[in-house]
C-alpha cells in the first residue's frame, strides 16, 4: 500500500462513518495571530473548537498541509523530522468523545490498514482512568501494556480549553538503545514510534489550577502521513517511503559525489524535505522576504542551497519541482497548476543567494587576510545580516584557512537583533481577540451611522478615555472599513454630546470578526456603552475606492497582457518591456472609457470559482464570498469598497515598476485627479528636457538613447585604458617564467593600486597571458591577488596557500579558495621576496609531483 492509497483510505474511512471531508486549508493562516503557518490539522478548525463559528458538520476529517521549523536542524539527520508534513485527522465537535475516538482509531489501524495489534501500544495520562479502561475494553489491550505518560496532557496556553490525550505507538521490535528489558514508549530509543495522537478536549481552564468540564467535549486527532506510510511500507526512515524516495533519487542524479557518504545522505534528504516545504509555501502565496513568513521561506531555501552546494547539485531546488508534482500533484493539483511560478521563484531566490554568497565569501576572504586568525562574532553577524552568509559557511571557509569563528559572540549579536525585531513588531491590538464579539459593518451603503461603544482598550479593557488619550475602540455597528483585501482602513470622527474623537485607523481583529478603531479623544470623555455618531472621512474613502477599483482593472489588464498566472498574490511577475507596460496601461484606460457598471454579489465560493472570479493567494475566504464585477470584464473576490462605474476613475497612469523580491515586481498606478496631476508634471518635465537638449518633443527619446550609448562607449574605453595600464605592469613589468613545469606570471603594480585594481589585473593577466592555466600573482602597494588554474591545482597548488606565502613575506596575511585568493601587502619594498616565496612554493610542489 502506497501513500496515495493510505491517505485516501483514511479520509474514506471517516467519511463513510459520518464525517464531513474537508479540503486542506492554506499553509498561510489568516485569522490566527498566534501562528505564522498552519502547524497542525486543528489550526483551521480552531474557531469551531472555540465556539466562535458553527462547524460545517458535527464530525469532520481532513489531510492538512502543515509547516513546522523549530527542529529544522534535525531534518535530514533524523528519520522522522520534517519542515513540511501532512496531518491526517478526524474531529468531533461535541459529537462522539473518548469511546468513539478510540474505537474508530483501532478499527482503522487494525482492519483497514491491517497492522498487527501486537505491535501497537497506547499511552494515557496517569489520571485518565477512563481512557485506560476503554483501551482495555474496546481494543483488548492488556492493562499492563497501556503506558502511563505524564506528557499525555494537551493545553495550548495557560487558560482556555484543555484535556488529556492518548497516543498510539508502533513497536519496531528489536533491542532498544535504553538497554532496559521493559522498554516502553517513554524511552528515548528508536524502537517506539508515535503514529497517532488522540486529544480529548474536555475541560475549560479560566485561570491556572481551576478546571471545569466543558458542556460539549470535543475530539482532535492527528496522525502524520509520513510516519504511518513508513510503518505500512515497512521502512524505518520516512525518507525511504514513496513520499521521499523519488525526490532523493532525483537530487542524487543531479549531484556529484564530492561529500563523504554519510554527509551526502543527510544533504540529499534535506533537499528532498526542503523542496516540499518551499514548493507548497510558494504555491500558497508566500514569497521570500526579510521578515515574517517570507523570511521563514527564505531561510529554508538558503539552507537547501547550502546543502546543494555541499553535494555539487545542478539546477538547485527548482529542478526538483517536477519530481514533486509527480509524487504529490494528484492530491494537491494547485501544485501542478502553479508549477512554473514555484520554479521561477525558487530559481530567482537561489540565483540571488548565489550572488550574495559570493559577495559574502569575498568579504570573508578580506577579513581573513587582514585579521588575527579569528572572525569576531560581530563580523560573523554582519556577514550573516548584510550578505546572508550563514555562520556555518563562515566557519567552514575560515577553517579551510586555519581560522576560527567566535560563535558565542555571533549568538549574542543574533539575540540582540531578535530582541530589536520583537520590540519593533509590537503594535496595538486585542490580545485574545477570539473572545471578542463580532461587530456589524454597514459601510458599503452608508458613511455615517449611530453606534455603541462596545469596548475601549488595546490589551486590557478601560473604563474611560479622556481628552488627549488614545486607545483602540470597538463599535457596533461600524461604517469604518477595516484594512484588508488590498485596501487600507478608514479614518474619520466619532461625535457625541459634549465630545469628539478622531479615528486614525481601522484594523480587523483576528478570529472574532470585530473592527478595531484606533481613536484619539479630542474633547470630552469616551466610555463603554456610550452612543456616538460614527462618520467616515468621505473624501478619503472616495479616493481609496477609486484606487481600489483601479487595482481590479489593473489585475485584469495584467492577465490579458501577460497571462493568467501573473496576479498570484496582488503582486505580479513582469512585465519586462516598456511596450508591455504601455499595453497594460491602455487596457486599463480602455475599461475606464467604457464606463463599466460595478456590481457586487455575495455567493457560494464554489459558484464564484466556476464563474472565473479571481482569488488572490494572500486572502482567506469562507464558504460565502463577495464578488465585485465591472461589466463582466473584471470579476474578483473582494470585501473592499469601489466606485459605481469604471468611468468614475476618469483616467489611470502607471507611475513606476520595481522589484519587491526575487522574481517579483511591483507596479504603482494612480487614478482620477492624481493621474491628471501626474500627467501635467510629466508633460512639464518632458518640455523642460526637450528645451535642455535643444530638440523637438518627439525626438527626446532618441536623443537620450544616443547620449546613453555614447556614455557607455566612453566608460568601456576608460575601463580598457585602465586594463592596458595595469597589464603593462606599472613599475615592475609583467614577467612569465617556468617554475618546475608550471608557468608563473608575476607583476608589481605601483601608483596606489588597491584591492579592486589587483583583482582586476590578476583576472586580465591570467586570461591574456596564461591562456587559462598556470599561476598569476599581482602585487600592489597594499594588496595582492593570486589566481591558479585547474592544471596547477592538479599539481597540488592552492591559491590560498600561495597568497599566504606571498603576504607573509611582506609581513601581512592572506587567504582564499583553491582557484583565487587575495590579501594584504605589509612592506611594499619586500614584494620581491613575496615573488620569491611563491616561486619556492611552486618549485616544492613541482618537485614532489
Amino acid at each position: 500500500m502506497r501513500s496515495p492509497e493510505i491517505r485516501e483510505r483514511f479520509l474514506h474511512f471517516f467519511e463513510s462513518r459520518g464525517h464531513r471531508r474537508l479540503p486542506s486549508a492554506s499553509l498561510v493562516t489568516h485569522d490566527d495571530p498566534s501562528v505564522l503557518f498552519t502547524v497542525a490539522g486543528m489550526v483551521p478548525l480552531k474557531p469551531y473548537f472555540l465556539g466562535l463559528r458553527t462547524p460545517p458538520a458535527p464530525r469532520a476529517t481532513s489531510s492538512q498541509k502543515c509547516i513546522r521549523t523549530p527542529d529544522i536542524e534535525e531534518v535530514g539527520r533524523s528519520p522522522r523530522h520534517h519542515t513540511f508534513f501532512e496531518m491526517l485527522g478526524n474531529f468531533s465537535f461535541g459529537d462522539y468523545f473518548k469511546e468513539g475516538a478510540i474505537e474508530l482509531a483501532w478499527e482503522l489501524l487494525t482492519t483497514d490498514y491491517g497492522l498487527d495489534p501486537a505491535q501497537l501500544r497506547p499511552s494515557v495520562h496517569p489520571g485518565d482512568r477512563d481512557a485506560e479502561d476503554l483501551w482495555v475494553r474496546i481494543a483488548g489491550v492488556p492493562r499492563d501494556r497501556v503506558a502511563h505518560l505524564e506528557d499525555n496532557w494537551w493545553q495550548p496556553g495557560p487558560t482556555g480549553p484543555c484535556g488529556y490525550d492518548s497516543e498510539i505507538y508502533w513497536d519496531w521490535g528489536g533491542p532498544c538503545s535504553c538497554g532496559r528489558d521493559d522498554c516502553g514508549p517513554e524511552c528515548e530509543g528508536d524502537r517506539w514510534l508515535e503514529i497517532w495522537n488522540l486529544v480529548f478536549i474536555e475541560f475549560d481552564q479560566p485561570e491556572p489550577g481551576v478546571r471545569t468540564p466543558l458542556p460539549a467535549p470535543c475530539i482532535d486527532t492527528g496522525m502524520g502521513l509520513e510516519r504511518i506510510t513508513a510503518v505500512i511500507e515497512g521502512v524505518r526512515s520516512n525518507f525511504e517511503t514513496d513520499l521521499f524516495a523519488p525526490l532523493v533519487a532525483g537530487f542524487e542524479a543531479r549531484s556529484a559525489p564530492i561529500a563523504p557518504s554519510g554527509e551526502r545522505t543527510v544533504s540529499l534528504r534535506v533537499l528532498a524535505d526542503h523542496l516540499r516545504s518551499c514548493s507548497f509555501l510558494i504555491a500558497d502565496g508566500v514569497t521570500p522576504a526579510n521578515e515574517g513568513r517570507g523570511y521563514v521561506l527564505r531561510r529554508i531555501v538558503r539552507r537547501a542551497a547550502i546543502h546543494g552546494r555541499r553535494v555539487g547539485l545542478e539546477g538547485g531546488l527548482a529542478a526538483g519541482v517536477g519530481d514533486l508534482c509527480e509524487v504529490m500533484g494528484a492530491a494537491y493539483p494547485e501544485l501542478v497548476e502553479r508549477r512554473e511560478h514555484v520554479e521561477r521563484v525558487l530559481r530567482a531566490e537561489e540565483e540571488g543567494f548565489a550572488r550574495t554568497l559570493a559577495q559574502g565569501v569575498e568579504r570573508l576572504d578580506a577579513l581573513l587576510s587582514g585579521g588575527d586568525g579569528r572572525i569576531s562574532g560581530e563580523d560573523a553577524f554582519r556577514l550573516h545580516d548584510t550578505f546572508g552568509l550563514p555562520v556555518e559557511i563562515t566557519a567552514e571557509v575560515a577553517a579551510e584557512q586555519g581560522a576560527g569563528v567566535d560563535l558565542e559572540g555571533f549568538a549574542t549579536a543574533m539575540e540582540r537583533q531578535r530582541a530589536k525585531s520583537r520590540a519593533s513588531a509590537v503594535r496595538h491590538g486585542f490580545e485574545g481577540g477570539a473572545a471578542l464579539p463580532s461587530t456589524a459593518f454597514v459601510g458599503y451603503d452608508i458613511l455615517e451611522t449611530g453606534a455603541e461603544v462596545v469596548r475601549i482598550g488595546d490589551h486590557e479593557a478601560r473604563d474611560a478615555l479622556a481628552a488627549g488619550e488614545s486607545a483602540v475602540v470597538l463599535l457596533d455597528p461600524s461604517p469604518f472599513y477595516a484594512e484588508g483585501g488590498g485596501q487600507v482602513g478608514d479614518t474619520g470622527v466619532l461625535d457625541w454630546d459634549g465630545g469628539r474623537a478622531r479615528v486614525v485607523d481601522t484594523q480587523p481583529v483576528p478570529v472574532s470578526g470585530a473592527r478595531a478603531h484606533a481613536v484619539t479623544v479630542e474633547v470630552g470623555t469616551l466610555t463603554p456603552g456610550l452612543r456616538v455618531t460614527a462618520r467616515v472621512d468621505a473624501e478619503r474613502r472616495a479616493a481609496i475606492a477609486r484606487h481600489h477599483s483601479a487595482t481590479h482593472l489593473l489585475h485584469r489588464a495584467l492577465r490579458l497582457v501577460l497571462g493568467d498566472e501573473v496576479v498570484q498574490r496582488g503582486s505580479w511577475v513582469g512585465p519586462d518591456h516598456p511596450a508591455e507596460l504601455r499595453e497594460v496601461e491602455r487596457a486599463v484606460n480602455d475599461a475606464i472609457r467604457r464606463n463599466l457598471e460595478r456590481t457586487a454579489e455575495v455567493m457560494p465560493i464554489a459558484r464564484a470559482r466556476a464563474e472565473g472570479a479571481v482569488m488572490l493567494f494572500d486572502e482567506k475566504y469562507g464558504e460565502e464570498v463577495r464578488v465585485v464585477d465591472f461589466g463582466g470584464w473584471s470579476r474578483e473576490l473582494c470585501g473592499g469598497t469601489h466606485v459605481a462605474r469604471s468611468g468614475d476613475l476618469g483616467a489611470a497612469i502607471l507611475v513606476s515598476e520595481s522589484s519587491v523580491g526575487q522574481g517579483l515586481r511591483r507596479i504603482d498606478m494612480v487614478a482620477g485627479k492624481a493621474a491628471e496631476d501626474r500627467w501635467e508634471r510629466d508633460a512639464a518635465a518632458l518640455r523642460d528636457t526637450a528645451t535642455a537638449l535643444k530638440v523637438p518633443l518627439d525626438e527626446v527619446p532618441d536623443r537620450v538613447a544616443a547620449l546613453q550609448a555614447r556614455l557607455r562607449q566612453l566608460q568601456r574605453e576608460l575601463e580598457e585604458a585602465k586594463r592596458r595600464a595595469l597589464s603593462g605592469g606599472g613599475a615592475g613589468g609583467a614577467e612569465v617564467e617556468d617554475v618546475a613545469g608550471i608557468r608563473l606570471l608575476h607583476v608589481l603594480l605601483d601608483g596606489g593600486a588597491g584591492v579592486e585594481e589587483v583583482k582586476a589585473a590578476v583576472d586580465s593577466l591570467y586570461a591574456d597571458r596564461l591562456g587559462g592555466d598556470g599561476v598569476a600573482l599581482v602585487l600592489g602597494e597594499s594588496a595582492l591577488a593570486v589566481k591558479v588554474g585547474r592544471g596547477a591545482q592538479g599539481r597540488g597548488l592552492r591559491a590560498g596557500d600561495l597568497a599566504q606565502a606571498a603576504a607573509a613575506a611582506t609581513g601581512a596575511k592572506a587567504g582564499g579558495r583553491a582557484d583565487f585568493a587575495n590579501g594584504g601587502v605589509g612592506d611594499p619594498s619586500r614584494r620581491g621576496e613575496a615573488v620569491a616565496a611563491v616561486r619556492e612554493a611552486i618549485a616544492a610542489a613541482g618537485g614532489g609531483s
